[in-house]
């Protein structure tokens, strides 16, 4: 429909019979001046036939009619009552509320875990004073060793010093 692309939709719903009696009067006026829709819905309605004939139509199992049903009406009631679309999304779409409830639980489980072993990890800062003797000359023994090459470069220094002084 390059013409008349506001009367595109209604040539869809002529072709398959889902016009209502208004609307059929309008578009048959506009088909009487318009030779383009015209033979565009002429077109339409003689492909439509070809495939119908070429592939007939499958018939629907009662159960399948049934879910069809309640799948439409059930949609129908939703939108007529005015069901927000996160409400819809969150209970009929994809997210389940026993799959949130899951997440939730997954995600106390993990910072708990976490929350815990963070606790555990801390150490109590304590002086030196609070050790007994031998753990004292440990500690202090330790300071050295990682020290060690400050103090290595301070003998050096000490080394050039009296080099220097002679």
């Amino acid at each position: 429909m390059k013409h008349c692309r506001k009367w595109q939709e209604t040539l869809w719903l002529d072709v398959h019979g889902e016009l209502s009696p208004r609307v059929r009067l309008e578009w048959e006026k506009h088909l009487e001046g318009c030779r383009h829709c015209y033979e565009e819905r002429t077109q339409l309605l003689h492909l439509l036939k070809n495939v119908n004939e070429a592939i007939p139509e499958t018939a629907l199992s009662h159960e399948d009619a049934g879910a069809l049903y309640n799948a439409v009406t059930r949609k129908l009631r939703a939108k007529h009552n005015g069901k927000s679309r996160f409400r819809e999304w969150l209970f009929d779409g994809y997210i389940k509320p026993i799959h949130a409830l899951a997440a939730c639980c997954l995600l106390i489980v993990v910072f708990g875990w976490f929350g815990l072993r963070g606790l555990q990890q801390t150490t109590r800062v304590g002086t030196i004073s609070d050790l007994g003797g031998q753990e004292q000359v440990i500690v202090r023994e330790i300071d050295l060793l990682e020290n060690l090459e400050l103090l290595e470069e301070m003998d050096t220094l000490e080394k050039l010093d009296q080099v220097l002084r002679s």
